[in-house]
């Protein structure tokens, strides 16, 4: 067990939080900010309509939307970049003994609990950080306002869930602030508010890939993240906070939003309460209007042909609407709205079948840059959902597939599906 340091210990070090760092805007660090330095929600007036729907989020007092947003956040340029040569990114598929030994990242200060320096002596992070959980243990408070540094990680400790530190949103805003900012911000701009959170593993593990990293760590890190945000959650609406988006994700190789090497993923925790996004509200209303005919509860997904892998709780297919080729969708058995309502069971059982697709994927050269993207229905929504989940490969697309919400492959899923069946096939034995 490791104990956060307090900032009341004066033989402990303490830190100076700038603007903006693990979403904190307080008197001293806003002081010489402008609006240009702000976490900015905006809604995109040419395709936002206000929510009517009873299931989705409305609220008689406030306004909701669904269609295009976009966060601005200028901290998120300034976070620290994982791969600095051609060579480093090579190293980052050598996971042998050897190498891992020499594996470090801005997170090895964190899991080690003190300063770690790279070969020039320089330092590498600082060990600051805000822990939510610890495996499924809980630590700091989501909303806690002070960053500390931490005690060695035991050994045994699978993962970490931290707030990150160069997030989207704010978290924590300070009152006298929050009035000056809004007194400032032109009408059509909103100050971002939200968690955003990032799941590291203990140890570094490059990448998803049956050769790569053990299973138990994957369910460590699968199981951090649920118990993160639960907690998130539950803290948010003791805060007065409703109608939750919740978007984990996994951003795996730089192509694809990876800014670190070590396998992370990231949880946004969107605590604006002013609706979501298009493509939700067409999931929502598709739901919705299957009623108790869940489309993923009762269809074959095209017949055995798309299908790559069926195990005791999931279903992993090649989607017949592919936003890449290799596009691949994957879904629980049960009938569950949320990533935070997986058993053990489903979990561990999710862990392996990834690191053996990954593996095939890799197999077969798709390109090893891809998002994981789970699709979860928000906290306050009356509304049914079945939870599924996108592996998508990175891609070049063009200008019409920007344009719109479509996509033009080349790859027929079935193909595809075919291709990677063959090459799980080893793994299967």
């Amino acid at each position: 067990m490791f104990i956060p340091r307090s900032k009341k210990d004066s033989n402990k070090e303490t830190h100076k939080t700038k603007f903006m760092e693990w979403g904190i805007i307080n008197k001293e660090n806003w002081e010489g900010k402008t609006t240009f330095d702000l976490p900015i929600k905006r809604w995109d007036p040419l395709s936002t309509v206000k929510i009517t729907s009873e299931d989705f989020g409305l609220r008689k007092e406030q306004i909701r939307y669904y269609g295009h947003y976009s966060y601005i956040s200028p901290i998120r340029g300034t976070r620290p970049k994982g791969f600095k040569t051609m060579e480093e990114e090579k190293e980052f598929y050598d996971c042998s003994e050897k190498a891992m030994k020499k594996h470090q990242d801005v997170f090895s200060s964190v899991t080690a609990g003190e300063q770690v320096y790279d070969g020039w002596g320089m330092p590498i992070g600082d060990g600051f950080t805000i822990i939510i959980c610890q495996d499924e243990m809980r630590r700091d408070n989501p909303f806690l306002e002070i960053p500390h540094q931490i005690e060695k990680v035991p050994e045994a400790s699978k993962a970490l869930t931290l707030i990150n530190r160069y997030p989207s949103m704010s978290r924590i805003v300070d009152p006298e602030v929050e009035l000056d900012i809004k007194n400032k911000l032109p009408p059509q701009l909103k100050l971002s508010r939200g968690i955003n959170l990032v799941t590291i593993s203990r140890h570094f593990y490059p990448s998803m890939c049956f050769k790569l990293i053990p299973t138990d760590v994957l369910v460590g890190i699968f199981v951090s993240m649920k118990a993160a945000i639960l907690y998130c959650v539950e803290e948010a609406i003791n805060n007065d906070y409703y109608d939750i988006p919740c978007m984990p994700f996994f951003n795996i190789g730089k192509k694809v939003g990876g800014s670190q090497p070590r396998i992370h993923s990231q949880t946004y925790i969107d605590l604006n309460m002013d609706g979501h996004g298009s493509r939700l509200e067409g999931y929502l209303e598709a739901f919705k209007e299957m009623g108790d005919n869940c489309h993923l509860c009762r269809t074959t997904h095209g017949g055995t042909d798309r299908i790559i892998l069926n195990t005791e709780f999931w279903t992993f297919y090649n989607t017949g609407s592919p936003v890449r080729n290799y596009h691949i969708r994957f879904h629980p058995m049960e009938h569950i709205r949320r990533f935070s309502q997986l058993k053990i069971n489903q979990i561990e059982d999710l862990a392996y079948a990834l690191k053996i697709i990954f593996q095939a994927l890799d197999d077969i050269e798709i390109d090893k840059n891809r998002n994981i993207l789970f699709n979860c229905c928000p906290y306050g929504y009356d509304a049914d959902f079945h939870m599924f989940a996108d592996i998508i490969p990175h891609e070049i697309i063009g200008g019409a597939e920007m344009a719109d919400d479509m996509r033009v492959a080349r790859k027929l899923p079935h193909i595809a599906a075919g291709e990677i069946r063959k090459s799980l096939e080893k793994y299967l034995k």
